[in-house]
């Protein structure tokens, strides 16, 4: 199932709120998206499930299970931000590099959520650096591919991290 750009962005977009623990919005919001995806081609039962609520008055919060549920059948799996820093850091990188993560709210949680965590990585301090370019009116912002690898370095960085660790230990 190839899923528009559109829809990448959306389940992104959700996908990072869960990330946060930021889930907002009414429970109709979320229906729209799964029928939307059932059109793309996604058949499952909790997709079919919150299609369900298009009409419904509730939060999304209302619908929260499934609502996690759908992400992660569209290949946009959740975070669990339990696991070491380290670990978390990984997937919220590759999240990034591959574009199931935002490129901007993904950045502020590696920067934000896990640079102390991990004991300051150089390469989240230069991600932290780019970050300020992009938002910065008078610099040259760097581009999305840029961005993307810088994240992907992290990713690199977490996954040698993990692996050191994991030789300590035995």
């Amino acid at each position: 199932m190839e899923l528009s750009p559109e829809l990448r962005n959306r389940l992104a977009e959700l996908r990072c709120d869960l990330l946060w623990g930021r889930l907002s919005g009414p429970a109709p919001e979320a229906g729209w998206l799964a029928r939307e995806l059932i059109e793309a081609g996604l058949d499952s039962p909790a997709v079919w499930e919150l299609a369900g609520y298009t009409l419904s008055i509730g939060s999304m919060t209302d619908v929260e299970p499934l609502v996690r549920e759908v992400p992660a059948e569209s290949g946009f799996p959740p975070i669990d931000v339990q696991r070491p820093p380290w670990e978390v850091a990984r997937d919220v990188a590759q999240g990034v590099a591959e574009g199931t993560l935002p490129i901007g709210k993904g950045a502020d949680f590696l920067i934000l959520e896990l640079r102390d965590k991990c004991d300051g990585p150089e390469e989240i301090f230069r991600l932290m650096g780019l970050i300020d370019d992009w938002e910065a009116p008078q610099a040259t912002p760097p581009s999305d591919d840029e961005l993307r690898g810088q994240a992907r370095k992290i990713a690199n960085a977490a996954t040698d991290r993990l692996e050191a660790m994991n030789d300590q230990g035995s």
